[in-house]
């Protein structure tokens, strides 16, 4: 299972010479991991909200490629490429949609946390449908 998503890159993203800025990339990876989690029936929210379970972002390597500009569509991919009991690690490339040229990739792996404590099985939080 993935997550596609495509946008335009907008004027707040980009530094003083419409070049994409470095925190952009973060932040739209974020979304895309919120995005493939909600496919595998996780609702962060819900996990916040009614069991006191946060999903932190604990290893990042990301490796900057090719700048996105103002006004480029450009295309999200993430996927799971490694689940253990007590993480979850993401592939994430940003791509721009026209010439399919990867701007970032990136790998993160995240933790769920309970109650501040670490969890021992993140497979309970996954349901595939």
């Amino acid at each position: 299972m993935q997550s596609l998503l495509e946008f335009k890159v907008q004027y707040f993203d980009t530094d003083a010479y419409g070049v994409v800025w470095h925190g952009s990339y973060l932040r739209w990876m974020e979304i895309g991991r919120v995005d493939l989690l909600e496919k595998y029936g996780l609702q962060i929210e819900k996990l916040q909200n009614e069991k006191n379970v946060v999903m932190p972002v604990i290893e990042l390597d990301i490796k900057y490629k090719h700048g996105a500009k103002l006004m480029d569509e450009v295309v999200l991919l993430t996927k799971i490429i490694e689940k253990t009991r007590t993480s979850v690690t993401f592939l994430q490339e940003i791509s721009l949609k026209n010439s399919g040229k990867i701007c970032t990739s990136a790998t993160v792996k995240a933790t769920a946390l309970k109650d501040g404590r670490v969890q021992r099985n993140v497979d309970e939080f996954f349901v595939e449908k």
